[in-house]
């Protein structure tokens, strides 16, 4: 919730920093305004407990303890004691069971991968070898902050269960319909007007996007650019698996009752493009 809270109100902030007057935005981005604003009073006793912030701060460290323990076992692979290589290297192999980098998977993922790579370096030899090249500073660094971002977590878990379900569901969903009326608003008047005036527009949105998608949906962690510059890639829905086709007939001399060939000036139908089935062109990942 705090996810989708945070995305939202990135995006007023930024919007209300450009000319909306001149853009065609002012309508459209106020309608989104006021159903956030609605959402905001709702929540707003689970954003006044400061939960929100000590969570950020708590991933932040312990995804640099992370970094920084990966970057240190590499660093003594090459070590010229033997000894210490050694150790570097099989202290990584452990390391990498989990990605190369875990710190990129979500909150909850990442908690639990944590937790399995700490139990995973706890045997005494493997300590022993964590303390040889210096590493284990590191280590205790990461146990600490995932234990502190665990205990965070359920504090706003606890939060949010004292809401009303019901209520923060609705506001919420009017938001995102509010959003997506925006959202398909820029694209048409970058589509008609030309892309130049709105482009750090649906920049700020499309990073927007990309941060929840990378904090949130572990099968898109790595997306790749859109081509589309209005809009990054949606989740594609699975293919609906054609029926089967019927056997082709053997060809007979002088022609056979096979399927007749193209047209050499036929073509083939122009493919279904982004946006024609009526859904928005930039989309929220599920929390």
């Amino acid at each position: 919730m705090l996810n989708f809270y945070q995305i939202m109100d990135n995006v007023i902030t930024y919007l209300n920093q450009e000319d909306l007057e001149t853009l065609k935005l002012k309508d459209p981005v106020k309608a989104f305004t006021d159903k956030f604003n609605d959402f905001d009073k709702l929540i707003q006793p689970m954003r006044s407990s400061g939960l929100a912030k000590d969570l950020i701060d708590l991933d932040h460290q312990r995804d640099k303890a992370l970094g920084h323990l990966a970057t240190h076992l590499r660093l003594f692979s090459d070590h010229p004691e033997a000894d210490k290589a050694k150790a570097a290297k099989e202290l990584l192999q452990i390391y990498r069971k989990y990605g190369d980098k875990p710190q990129n998977k979500p909150n909850r993922e990442e908690t639990a991968l944590i937790k399995n790579l700490l139990q995973d370096l706890d045997p005494a030899d493997i300590k022993a070898k964590l303390t040889l090249i210096g590493a284990d500073k590191w280590v205790g660094v990461l146990k600490e902050a995932n234990e502190a971002f665990s205990a965070m977590y359920g504090r706003q878990v606890k939060h949010e269960s004292s809401l009303d379900p019901g209520a923060v569901k609705e506001k919420r969903a009017a938001v995102y319909d509010e959003f997506k009326k925006l959202t398909n608003v820029i694209n048409a008047l970058a589509t008609l007007g030309g892309e130049a005036a709105y482009k750090s527009i649906i920049d700020m949105i499309n990073t927007e996007m990309k941060k929840a998608i990378l904090a949130e949906r572990p099968e898109t962690k790595k997306p790749s650019d859109p081509t589309d510059p209005k809009a990054p890639k949606q989740p594609k829905d699975p293919k609906t698996p054609d029926q089967p086709k019927d056997p082709k007939q053997p060809e007979t001399p002088g022609g056979g009752a096979g399927e007749q060939p193209k047209k050499p000036d036929e073509k083939p139908k122009d493919p279904k493009k982004p946006g024609d089935d009526g859904n928005p062109d930039i989309t929220l990942p599920e929390e």
